[in-house]
């Protein structure tokens, strides 16, 4: 490929890392960085990496005269916190310490690339929230984010409830927060500072809005909070399609819906009955589908390398043709060690010879753990998965029954 082919036409991720490489050498000539096409990220020399899935959809929206200044700034930032030394005292750090809501297998991703390459992960501690999110802390650099680790709390001889806490306190004394209202039943963030996100935790301010229901949140991206009733129907239709565009855009997190209980966030969908369960139960399958294959990816190169020996079964969506609704299956095969993924329902196939075989019974997933839940064993990753090793009987299959067709 020639230099005039290279730069021309539509821009791909293989001619992204190239002008990232290319850059990365002018900023940093002394460190080398080597880029890993399979999972779009470049290995930082301090066995760190950066990914390239936020910044390449940053970079291909910039206008073409700011796409060179919205690299460098995100390459510098990247870069600066590699060995940037924190302070060695907790009251000198306290003030800059924030809460980071990210996906919850952000960083479960990071344990499984860390072993992957054959190294020990930093550990991070994080707190869940919903299930399918997690606070971690972050201390806010004026050119970045830098993670607290558990090493930094062990040295400061902090717990991390106590900076927790520190980090909640100082965002919510950030200043004025700004929140757009539609239809006098949506409240959508508008602060773009950040940490909109983070601010699911405020509880206080979650509870000033005025909706019908029960309080229902969700955090699409790092810039977006949205919050309505779940009592609804119009709020949940405008808080979907809210989520799902700002899924699309640079920093995404979740598009999972949760419900305020108490005083925690727990995963939600309307009754089947509503108008919106189909939107929001295809919104959270979007989430959950691809946090279980990229986990799959890993996975696989994990048991690889240690020739585990175990099958890590996808993760699969269909579409009912009569109403149009997403719902998620897994395959259940005889003959393997399977570490399935929870999904709305489960096949079991029975292999006949090395290419074919026959689905011999179906059915959801809460009616095959009634029967056979004895031969699941949750493993406690995250997203679950379940080690099954033995297929059912005959006699459970039959129980089991096709309830569901493929």
């Amino acid at each position: 490929m020639g230099i005039f082919d290279f730069f021309s036409g539509p821009m791909t991720q293989e001619k992204f890392s190239q002008i990232v490489l290319s850059e990365l050498r002018k900023i940093d000539p002394a460190s080398q960085y080597v880029y890993n096409a399979d999972r779009f990220q470049i290995a930082r020399p301090d066995d760190g990496f950066i990914n390239l899935g936020n910044i390449f959809q940053e970079y291909c929206r910039a206008e073409k005269n700011e796409r060179d200044a919205v690299l460098r700034r995100f390459l510098r930032k990247s870069i600066s916190t590699k060995s940037y030394e924190l302070p060695a005292e907790f009251d000198d750090i306290h003030p800059d310490l924030l809460p980071g809501i990210r996906s919850r297998f952000y960083l479960e991703s990071v344990l499984l690339q860390a072993k992957v390459r054959g190294n020990d992960a930093l550990e991070v501690p994080q707190q869940v929230i919903g299930e399918h999110l997690a606070l971690s802390l972050v201390y806010d650099l004026p050119s970045a984010m830098r993670t607290i680790s558990q090493t930094d709390l062990d040295a400061w001889q902090v717990s991390f409830y106590e900076a927790v806490e520190a980090a909640r306190h100082n965002l919510e004394q950030m200043g004025e927060v700004a929140f757009a209202t539609l239809d006098d039943c949506v409240y959508a963030s508008a602060t773009g500072d950040n940490y909109d996100a983070s601010r699911l935790v405020m509880l206080d301010l979650i509870r000033r809005f005025k909706v019908n229901g029960d309080y229902v949140a969700m955090v699409p991206n790092r810039d977006t909070l949205v919050v309505t009733g779940s009592e609804d129907e119009h709020g949940l239709g405008i808080m979907a399609k809210i989520a799902e565009d700002s899924h699309e855009k640079p920093r995404p997190i979740s598009t999972v819906a949760l419900r305020l209980e108490g005083d925690e966030w727990q995963p939600w969908l309307p009754p089947h009955s509503s108008p919106s369960f189909a939107k929001l139960h295809e919104l959270r399958l979007r989430t959950v589908g691809a946090e279980y294959n990229d986990q799959k990816e890993l996975l696989d190169e994990v048991h690889a390398a240690t020739k585990a020996g175990l099958y890590v079964a996808q993760f699969n969506a269909m579409q009912n043709k009569a109403s149009g609704q997403v719902s998620s299956y897994s395959v259940w095969s005889e003959g393997l060690d399977i570490l399935l993924p929870q999904t709305d329902s489960i096949f079991f196939f029975r292999p006949r010879g090395a290419k074919e075989g026959d689905i011999v019974a179906g059915g959801s997933w809460e009616h095959v753990q009634q029967i056979v839940g004895n031969l699941m064993e949750p493993t406690g990753t995250y997203p679950e998965r379940y080690l099954v090793r033995d297929f059912p009987s005959d006699y459970q299959l039959e129980a089991i029954g096709k309830q569901i067709e493929p």
